[in-house]
């Protein structure tokens, strides 16, 4: 299980040493990154305003003139989460040169590469967009679904390429690849990081090398050169 003691105490020594005052636009990205640290810990529903602004080293007053409540707070660092996750995985996937021999099996390898970089930074941030504990996550939910249609929008023009697949049936084949792609790499995260999780461990590279090579064998049922037919 991920351990919070270090996420604390490293917290506390950045933040107990900040200046009395701040310039707003730094304070507010002082209280995010010290949030988000909280609720990656506890979950949204134990984390409390009172914990982030003790934690931040600021009074109540003062988080309060940022976010308006928590809920605001939390789906502040919902959106960062899962803009990060994004960039990080469009970035490398962009990386890649279309014009080499093995640009489909690199562009792949990237793009799953990206989502597993992301759950294995030691901070354990990727909880917060796992979290379930809030009533009424209609709003949390539809967030997940946005972030899931934009993966889609950007990822699915490459399974599309030389596939027999529709515009409307790619991105249907997408979204799956999406979804068993975060199963792997969150289950990755919590059960087999070496060293933080509880089942035998999985190197971050071997986790990878199986989940791609699990995408890519399904894949491979949509390429025209293994249905020459189609």
């Amino acid at each position: 299980m991920y351990d919070s003691s270090e996420t604390e105490n490293r917290t506390m020594s950045k933040t107990t040493t900040s200046p009395a005052r701040l310039p707003r636009d730094q304070r507010r990205a002082q209280l995010i990154d010290v949030a988000m640290d909280v609720f990656a810990d506890h979950g949204y529903a134990q984390t409390t305003m009172d914990e982030i602004a003790q934690r931040a080293a600021v009074s109540k007053p003062v988080l309060y003139q940022h976010f308006k409540n928590k809920r605001d707070l939390f789906f502040t660092l919902i959106d960062f989460q899962f803009d990060t996750l994004r960039d990080r995985v469009i970035e490398r996937m962009e990386a890649v040169d279309p014009a080499s021999n093995t640009a489909d099996e690199e562009t792949a390898y990237q793009a799953v590469c990206g989502v597993f970089d992301f759950v294995a930074e030691p901070r354990g941030l990727y909880r917060l967009i796992l979290d379930s504990s809030m009533d009424e996550p209609e709003e949390l939910e539809a967030r997940k679904e946005r972030f899931v249609s934009q993966m889609v929008e950007a990822v699915s023009p490459y399974i599309l390429d030389n596939s027999i697949l529709d515009p409307a049936s790619s991105k249907f084949i997408t979204r799956g690849i999406a979804s068993v792609v975060m199963f792997l790499a969150t289950r990755w995260a919590e059960e087999h990081v070496p060293g933080r999780g509880g089942a035998e461990p999985i190197p971050l590279e071997k986790a990878v090398e199986h989940t791609v090579r699990f995408v890519a064998y399904g894949a491979i049922g949509f390429d025209l050169s293994n249905n020459p037919s189609a």
